[in-house]
């Protein structure tokens, strides 16, 4: 089987996720937003809409909370907080919801990190990624730069026979805007003679471990 490529999304919604979803759109490609809850409560429209539009909703936690700032009860309680306000994102949509939510915790799950205990007792698995990118940083790299260093990754994942799971953000805990990040993924997506990413497997929804 061919390798595949998929978009995600931390930390929103947020006020460059409509124009995100505008791009996906024009494009045909379908991504997954690990949304934080803090954002998702007042943002519910937004994420509505990515449901509505084929897009699938991830557990990004509640406050975006670095290692070991939370008590585990803390934690278990923002991850639950989180997944109910997605199961309501689904129920406002009219789109059945996953029977398990993808979850990735802030600053992804390094080895030792406490938080892995958490992630046993819920009896949730944690989806990480092969690639994060710089668009997170202030000021974020040129939207150029960005795609340009996404389809290198892409093209080093499929030169070895192995998928790629792209690594972006659509806003922060500070509700900031992300305009580099949106036109990155329309350079990325709007180059047919480039990796083809809109005629392949970008478009798929799938989790990777």
């Amino acid at each position: 089987m061919y390798p595949t490529a998929q978009l995600s999304f931390d930390d929103g919604p947020g006020p460059s996720t409509p124009a995100l979803l505008d791009v996906l759109h024009m494009a045909s490609c379908k991504a997954t937003f690990f949304v934080l809850g803090c954002n998702l409560a007042q943002a519910m429209s937004v994420a509505t809409q990515a449901v509505r539009e084929g897009h699938a909703l991830g557990n990004h936690t509640f406050s975006h909370a670095r290692p070991g700032a939370l008590p585990d009860a803390a934690l278990i309680d923002e991850i639950g907080r989180t997944d109910a306000l997605i199961r309501e994102a689904y129920r406002l949509a009219d789109v059945p919801e996953p029977d398990v939510i993808p979850l990735r915790l802030p600053y992804g799950l390094a080895p030792q990190d406490v938080r892995g205990d958490v992630l046993t007792r819920l009896k949730r698995s944690h989806t990480g990624w092969t690639a994060i990118f710089d668009d997170w940083q202030r000021p974020a790299p040129p939207a150029q730069q960005l795609a340009d260093t996404m389809r290198r990754h892409i093209a080093a994942q499929t030169a070895l026979g192995q998928d790629a799971l792209l690594c972006l953000h659509d806003s922060s805990r500070h509700a900031d805007e992300r305009p580099a990040t949106v036109e990155a993924v329309r350079l990325l997506l709007g180059d047919p003679g480039g990796l083809g990413l809109a005629d392949r497997s970008v478009n798929r929804q799938r989790a990777s471990q």
